[in-house]
């Protein structure tokens, strides 16, 4: 019986990520340093997905929703360093 699978943190940005592509990231918000630490921890990679709809830094009462493309390339995360207080410069 297949085991079912952990669902996939996703990243979205108005950019694309090429399979085989290096990515690097200033990460600041808190739900994305959340996301980054869980794949640190347990080594799981995460998708990056284009955005067609909303920004990549939510503002404060922007009620509108994200929307990207219904594919994307799975990020392995090759280096992060904290780069300041709440914010972490990643490597893909």
């Amino acid at each position: 019986m297949p085991q079912a699978s952990a669902p996939l943190p996703l990243f979205p940005l108005q950019a694309v990520l090429f399979p085989g592509g290096q990515l690097s990231l200033k990460v600041f918000e808190a739900r994305y340093l959340d996301l980054i630490s869980q794949c640190l921890r347990s080594g799981q990679p995460f998708g990056v997905v284009c955005l067609t709809q909303g920004q990549e830094v939510r503002q404060p009462g922007d009620a509108r929703q994200l929307r990207f493309e219904p594919l994307g390339t799975l990020a392995h995360i090759d280096a992060a360093d904290a780069e300041g207080a709440g914010m972490l410069r990643v490597t893909c």
